[in-house]
């Protein structure tokens, strides 16, 4: 039966080009061919047939045609009981649209309710059957939606994470996020017909996606009930007790009038337990695309995020010994190597105590689930109790092992890295051969035609761009190259990427890159991502909080000559430094100094935190410098430039 089945004997059968009939000696196989074609072909390419539009191709489309226009307003409404998360995503969600592009704010309409009732409520203001109380409700509701549907259709108002600026030639989609339960059918249909209506917003079109978080988990919820009455101003002045007594009541009088979404007409996205299922109902166009599957990746589970620079590569004494120039491709030099080693003992430590305190956790979630490419958490993976009970004892684990399939790896971690030579060298460590995912998304920013010139240069050069540049550094565009904007659509697979890991994750990559990468993990607007200071031979570690955001250190693992001479502010390469930098006079390009150096971490844990870095003045940042000129361009003073590469 198994090989009738089998499409690759079907196909050996009838290429036969003859059979033997015992009488009448060989004769052809049934010609199977029509018109040139062969049987074969349905199996390779199905029906040549052309395409074509009828009565029912075009209704079974009319939903996509609808929904796939480009629309600049788009609401998402949440939809669940309370406890389901829905605030969490909405967080989520909002930073996550912010840095793409999007201009995103949250209308939490909990915030409405506390102070239309002046202070938190009891459990029996939620009663459906308490009219005074739903009609305060509704009104906190109208006016929460009221001040949405203002703020997507005045452009004067800006978001609360990305302010508008008068320099950028970008024109922003708008995306309101509507934070409450709406747990009715008749909420929810007032709720669209509000953003739908074209005679209340004439030439305003929106669209509207409904996401409802569904959770049945006992052990779930209780683990979401407990964050909310330790974090929500409804229960800050009671004890955990008689706010978990409420909550639970509240719940209950949700769960007397909640109806679940049915109606298939709507666009909608089910969200369960916090991402293990999802349900996705007419849900097209570009947005798709990135809602879904960040929806998708984000989850509750803890895991540290590592992003450092490439090693350094050779300075120019080196090169001049080696009679060579400045290349994109050049191997690590000694300061290069030395980072790559002691980059190895960080992670170890790192990942090890990572391991040991989920093994403690009274919850250890199984490693070998959630991650990406291919459901495993690099090759072998890790996850049961024995696996991490032999990682913290330091013993071989035999089910993790490099590439070569043999030899066993010390620590679990997911690493990616650019293409570029010293960056996959930086973790390149000997007698490891960790898997590395090498990404042509983490390559530095491309500078087209302008490539290896100076700034200074191009100043006189090409003033009319360079003025363009110092009045959006973010979105200019080198000519045949990208800009800054230009990063995050190719980062956004990354970001989700790292999101669905559930286990420590390293990233390699390059100044321009990092900084946008950094503009994520910090909640903070992109377009300043150009004045994010990433000094070398330092990790940057991000480990998720519970309300969806991210906490940072910063680890120094590793002193050298080139850190105590180099501008540790200075972003825009990757190779050694020589000299301290200078600070141009006045230049709108210019970067302040560091007022304190970044404390170095102990190898023990015992870390004091990061000293701050001084903000710089939001110059942009570009790679291939190597000059330490002090030019000025006519009317534009600049800085001098590091002879380093990004």
């Amino acid at each position: 039966m198994g090989e009738a089945l089998n499409p690759s004997k079907e196909v050996a059968q009838d290429a036969s080009p003859s059979v033997n009939n015992g009488d009448n000696g060989m004769h052809q196989q049934p010609n199977h061919e029509v018109e040139g074609r062969s049987a074969t072909d349905y199996y390779a390419k199905g029906s040549a047939e052309a395409a074509t539009e009828n009565a029912l191709t075009l209704a079974k489309i009319k939903h996509r045609l609808r929904l796939t226009k480009k629309d600049e307003r788009l609401v998402i409404v949440l939809v669940g009981l309370p406890g389901r998360g829905k605030s969490f995503i909405a967080r989520k969600l909002q930073n996550f649209l912010t840095w793409r592009g999007s201009e995103c704010r949250v209308f939490n309409v909990g915030k409405y309710r506390r102070q239309a009732a002046d202070g938190a409520c009891a459990a029996d203001f939620f009663d459906s059957k308490n009219e005074a109380a739903a009609q305060m409700r509704q009104k906190a509701a109208s006016l929460a939606l009221d001040d949405m549907l203002q703020w997507l259709d005045n452009e004067d108002l800006s978001g609360t994470t990305t302010p508008a600026t008068a320099t950028s030639r970008v024109r922003k989609d708008r995306v309101g996020i509507f934070d409450a339960t709406n747990s009715t059918r008749e909420r929810r249909e007032w709720v669209l017909k509000e953003c739908t209506c074209g005679i209340k917003r004439p030439g305003k079109p929106t669209g509207v996606v409904f996401v409802e978080s569904i959770c049945d988990d006992k052990d779930l919820l209780h683990a979401n009930f407990m964050t909310k009455v330790n974090n929500s101003p409804d229960y800050k002045l009671m004890d955990v007790t008689e706010a978990m007594a409420d909550l639970l009541s509240r719940v209950k009088k949700y769960e007397e009038a909640y109806e679940t979404i049915e109606d298939d007409s709507m666009s909608y996205i089910k969200i369960f337990n916090l991402s293990s299922k999802m349900l996705v109902n007419h849900i097209y166009g570009r947005m798709a695309k990135s809602i879904v599957p960040a929806l998708m990746a984000w989850n509750i589970g803890t895991r540290p995020v590592f992003v450092c620079r490439a090693g350094q590569t050779m300075n120019e004494s080196e090169r001049a010994n080696l009679k060579c120039i400045m290349s994109k491709s050049e191997d690590l030099g000694p300061q290069g190597r030395a980072f790559r080693d002691a980059l190895f003992s960080h992670m170890k430590e790192e990942c090890l105590d990572f391991i040991n305190r989920r093994q403690k956790a009274a919850f250890s979630p199984n490693l070998n689930t959630g991650t990406s490419i291919n459901g495993n958490m690099n090759r072998g993976g890790f996850g049961s109790h024995r696996d991490l009970a032999s990682l913290c004892d330091n013993k071989e684990e035999e089910g993790y092992v490099g590439t070569d399939g043999v030899t066993p790896l010390p620590f679990p971690c997911h690493i990616m890295s650019s293409t570029m030579p010293r960056a996959r060298q930086t973790v390149a460590w000997e007698d490891m051969p960790y898997p590395v995912e090498m990404l042509s998304n983490l390559n530095p920013l491309d500078k087209g035609d302008f490539m290896g010139q100076e700034l200074e240069d191009l100043a006189v050069k090409s003033p009319g761009w360079y003025n363009q540049l110092v009045a959006d550094p973010f979105y200019t565009r080198f000519p045949g190259g990208e800009c800054y904007g230009d990063l995050t659509s190719r980062l956004e697979s990354v970001v989700v990427d790292i999101e669905q890991q559930v286990g420590p994750v390293l990233v390699i990559s390059h100044v321009s890159v990092l900084q946008v990468l950094v503009a994520y993990f910090r909640n903070t607007p992109v377009e300043d991502c150009t004045s994010i200071a990433l000094p070398l031979n330092t990790v940057l570690k991000f480990t998720p909080a519970k309300g969806g955001g991210w906490q940072e250190s910063q680890h120094r693992v590793l002193n050298s000559p080139a850190n105590s001479h180099c501008d540790l502010t200075s972003m825009d390469d990757d190779m050694d430094c020589d000299a301290q930098s200078t600070v141009g006079l006045g230049s709108p390009l210019m970067r302040t100094h560091m007022t304190s150096r970044l404390s170095v971490s102990s190898h023990r844990g015992r870390e004091s935190p990061p000293e701050v870095i001084s903000p710089l003045a939001a110059p942009p940042i570009w790679g291939d410098h190597n000059s330490n000129r002090n030019l000025m361009a006519p009317s534009l003073p600049l800085p001098s430039e590091s002879n380093m590469m990004e």
